[in-house]
Parts: C-alpha cells; structure tokens; sequence
C-alpha cells in the first residue's frame, strides 16, 4: 500500500513538472495548433500536447507494472500482462493516428477505416471487450449477439471515439467530461490504479488547457475516448454495471450531439465525419460566455447521472435528456437566426 501511494506521488510531481516548464519542454511542442479564422479561433499558434502526457503516464505507468507486477493485483481492468500488452498496442497505435492526423490532418474516412482495424485486432484478442450480451433495465430479457459480438463491440468503440473526438471543441468541455467520468468509476465502482494516474494527469493538464497554453488535439481526445470505451466495456463484462443503459446514462449527450451532427450532415449531403461548427459548445458560445457553456453542458452531463442515482426509471430519463437536449439546440438555433 506504500509502495502504490509513493508511485502516486511520483505521478503528481511528474505532471506538476510538466506544467511548471511547459514551455521549456520542446518535446510537447511538436505539433502547433495554428489558427485559421474559420474553425480554429485561438488567438495564437498553440501546442497540441494533451495526446503527448497522456501517453507518457500511461506508458510509465506500465513500466511500473513490468517491473512490479503486484500492482496488477489492484488493477480491475488487466488481468495479466498479456493483457496489458494487448492493451499497449491499442493504445499506442491510436496515439499514433490521433498524433499524425494533429500533424497533417488523415482524411475522415481514413481515420475510421483505421481505428476499425486496431480496435478489431484488439477485440480478437481479449475477450474480455467482446460484448457476447446486452441487458437493459427496462425489459426483462436479455438479448445474446452471438456471431455478431465481434462486430458490434467494434461499433461501440467507434461510435463512442467519433462522438467524444467531435465533443472536443472548447477549452475543458472533453477533459472535464473524462474527469468526471473517472471520478465518479473511483468513487463508487472500482479501486483502479490508472484511473487515480489518469485523474492527476487531467487535473494538472486542465491548467495548461484553460491558460491556452496546450489543447488536447486529436491524438489527447482519441486515446481519452478509447480509453473511456475500454473502462466501461470491461466494467459491464465484469458485471460493475448490471445494463447497458447504465452506461448510455454517462455518454448520453456526445451520443445525442453525434446523432443530430450526422443526420444534419447527411441532410446537407456532407460527410457525416466532416468538421463543422454545430455542435452544442458552438451553439452555446456563440451566445453566452465560455464559463457559462462549460457549465451548461456539465450540468447536462450530470444530469441523467444524478436521475439514476435517484432510481428514476433509465428509460424515462434517456427521453427526458433527449427532449431537454434537443429543445435547447433548438432555442439556441432560433435565437441565433432572430438576432
């Protein structure tokens, strides 16, 4: 128990490091962010280095377990190194694509095409990801995907890495979402080791964030998505979450705003994966203040969470979340058109 609170501390004051000679750092500076007065509003050329820290703890945090494989024993999410491995190799590879498409910014379809081969190839080998069936609370049955377990956990990944890449948008909107994501997992489902790293990491990453010192880029928002994906799959197949509407409850509104996006898109024949900007952040800040659509959409986010807590019906609450979502994008739409 020592032993796992000094590696602790050594994660607190390797990121408190980071922030403190950000700037010093050349090796978080690879990749700039430069603004382009259509899409990209900051106000200056700005490193893309989210991506870059969190694969430097999580990379330290496995040579930690390759060297003290004990921590295994409190770690939920690998049963063994094998696991880990395989785990590795994912997480690497989409860093990777995240970090090259921050470079010289991959084709959408490409992007796709690829996060679907290394998820595929990680799936075939920990089944511990296959989803082989899906509970929900409100039926009473449940419904086993046999040859189709593959594929459809596949698609759960995917769905959920495109709606979280496309939530990233303002400052602290994704890493404040993956926060309390973590910290809620901490507090009420599991003891895991990389999720208390991951939540020092983001707590001191948030200061470069909101200063406008450093964005997540794709590389940071990608291996955040995968990695929210990887928790809940393993937690549901460990059966932490009793149904799958559990889960929906947590990535309810990226999976609103990617509904809504991809629909919009394809009604005006474009590529549901193309950049725009529609989303809900944009929608808020084109009104009000950026502290006040951060906590609008937090308390959005929040909000079926705290139904469920209350034992109020998923279902109902998924509709009710629904109806709120959509009635405020469409206050929002009609007062930008009105003024």
């Amino acid at each position: 128990m020592i032993f796992s609170d000094l590696i602790l501390i050594f994660f607190i004051l390797l990121n408190l490091f980071i922030v403190t000679y950000f700037q010093k750092l050349k090796i978080f500076h690879y990749v700039i962010d430069k603004p382009d007065k259509v899409r990209k509003l900051h106000s200056k050329p700005t490193p893309l280095a989210g991506g870059q820290i969190i694969c430097l703890n999580i990379l330290i945090y496995c040579v930690f377990v390759y060297f003290h494989r004990e921590i295994l024993e409190i770690e939920i999410f690998f049963k063994n190194i094998k696991s880990l491995n395989f785990f590795m190799l994912a997480f690497f590879s989409i860093f990777l694509i995240g970090i090259i498409d921050d470079k010289i910014d991959f084709q959408a379809n490409t992007k796709f095409l690829l996060l679907a081969i290394i998820i595929t190839i990680l799936l075939l080998f920990d089944d511990d990801l296959v989803l082989n069936n899906i509970r929900f609370s409100f039926l009473e049955r449940s419904f086993s995907l046999h040859y189709f377990d593959v594929i459809f956990s596949v698609l759960c990944f995917l769905i959920f890495l495109n709606a979280f890449n496309m939530f990233d948008g303002i400052n602290l909107q994704a890493i404040s979402y993956s926060l309390f994501i973590f910290l809620i997992l901490t507090f009420f489902f599991v003891n895991s080791f990389i999720l208390k790293i991951l939540i020092i990491n983001l707590v001191t990453f948030s200061y470069l964030n909101l200063k406008n010192k450093s964005f997540l880029g794709d590389s940071g928002s990608l291996l955040l998505g995968f990695l929210i994906s990887y928790f809940f799959i393993k937690l549901y197949n460990f059966n932490y979450f009793n149904y799958a509407d559990q889960i929906t409850l947590f990535m309810l509104i990226p999976g609103l705003d990617l509904i809504r996006l991809f629909i919009s898109r394809i009604y005006r024949k474009k590529n549901p994966l193309s950049p725009d900007r529609n989303h809900l952040h944009h929608l808020l800040l084109s009104k009000y203040s950026f502290k006040f659509s951060i906590i609008t959409i937090l308390l959005f986010i929040s909000f079926p969470i705290f139904l469920e807590y209350f034992k109020i019906n998923n279902m109902l609450t998924i509709l009710l979340t629904a109806i709120i979502y959509f009635a405020l994008v469409f206050f929002l739409k009609r007062k930008k058109t009105t003024l």
